[in-house]
C-alpha cells in the first residue's frame, strides 16, 4: 500500500484536502485539511505473506473551529472503521480497524488550529 493510493481511497469516502505525511508549512494552505501517513504496523507473516500495515490520519480545522473539525474527524473515523473487502491501489484489504474508539483531540497547532488524530490498522491478503 502506497501513501497516495491510501489518500485516494480515503478521499473517495470523505472528500476534502489531504496531504501525505505532514501538514504543509505554507500559511497559504487551507486551514481545514487532513494528513495521512503510514505508521508501520506489524511484520509480514513469514508463513502466509499476510501484511498488517497501520496508518494515522490527522485532521486540522480553522482557528476556534473545534466543533467543525471534530465533526469531520468523526466522519472519517466512521467511514473507515471496520470496512472490509476493499481494494487500495493494488492491495486486497480484508479489513480496516480503528485503534481508537473515537478521534482524539491532540491540541492546537502554533496558529491555534485544532487537530484530531485517528489510528487504524488493516489486514492485506498476500
Amino acid at each position: 500500500m502506497k501513501i497516495l493510493e491510501l489518500i485516494t481511497f480515503v478521499k473517495a469516502r470523505v472528500p476534502g484536502v489531504y496531504y501525505p505525511n505532514a501538514f504543509p508549512i505554507s500559511t497559504s494552505t487551507a486551514n481545514e485539511c487532513s494528513v495521512v501517513k503510514l505508521t508501520g504496523g506489524f511484520p509480514p507473516s513469514q508463513w502466509t505473506g499476510k501484511k498488517q500495515p497501520s496508518f494515522q490520519i490527522l485532521v486540522r480545522g480553522k482557528p476556534a473551529g473545534t466543533a467543525e473539525v471534530e465533526y469531520r474527524a468523526y466522519a472519517i473515523h466512521s467511514a473507515l472503521t471496520n470496512i472490509n473487502n476493499v481494494t487500495i491501489g493494488g492491495d486486497s484489504v480484508v479489513i480496516i480497524r480503528a485503534l481508537n474508539s473515537v478521534p482524539i483531540f491532540i491540541g492546537n497547532d502554533e496558529n491555534g488550529r485544532p487537530i484530531y488524530s485517528m489510528n487504524f490498522d488493516c489486514v492485506i491478503r498476500p
